[in-house]
């Protein structure tokens, strides 16, 4: 070996040293962490594809189960809310459970009327017109039942008219709001 080579490496010996630890971790770098870097990458995004994630700063955030519940008993396949709606099924149902939900309540339903039905690109909208007959308190107990059901009913307006029987005659505008299955996006 040239002795001026050897003497310059004895008062470069850090030097040199530092270079050959570089080269190791490059080499162990490349060797170790870069495959598995590409490991965890493709993991992740498969990971996505099949809708779960691995860092927690980018989970889907979950539905607690009442509002999962509630989305699930309103939602239909959208052909068959797009059918239904179409040929007055929805409307009829509508206007049956709160025909039933009056009738609970003991008042009297004197005309109910379908409304119009709007179709939206995530949801079907059900309209009808009720006319019902009874006291104060039953309508108060009826509207209070509406609001706690599991249904997406909601009235969208009424008016009141005293009769001189004591009671109270009732125009319902009520609306349903029915979520289209495959098109709801968590």
């Amino acid at each position: 070996m040239n002795p001026i080579w050897t003497a310059a490496l004895r008062r470069n010996w850090p030097l040199v040293g530092a270079i050959g630890i570089f080269l190791a971790f490059a080499l162990v770098h490349q060797l170790l962490f870069i495959p598995a870097a590409r490991r965890y990458e493709a993991a992740v995004k498969r990971a996505a594809e099949l809708g779960l994630a691995l860092d927690p700063a980018q989970a889907p955030s979950l539905l607690p189960p009442r509002v999962f519940a509630l989305v699930a008993d309103n939602a239909l396949p959208s052909a068959e809310a797009q059918e239904l709606g179409n040929s007055g099924v929805l409307s009829a149902r509508l206007l049956e459970d709160l025909t039933r939900a009056i009738d609970q309540h003991g008042m009297e339903v004197m005309m109910t009327e379908p409304g119009p039905v709007t179709q939206g690109s995530y949801s079907v909208q059900v309209r009808a017109y009720l006319k019902a007959r009874g006291r104060y308190s039953q309508l108060v107990s009826l509207l209070d039942d509406l609001a706690k059901g599991h249904e997406l009913i909601g009235v969208d307006r009424f008016t009141l008219a005293a009769q001189p029987s004591g009671q109270e005659t009732v125009d319902l505008w009520v609306s349903r709001l029915i979520l289209q299955q495959d098109r709801i996006h968590p």
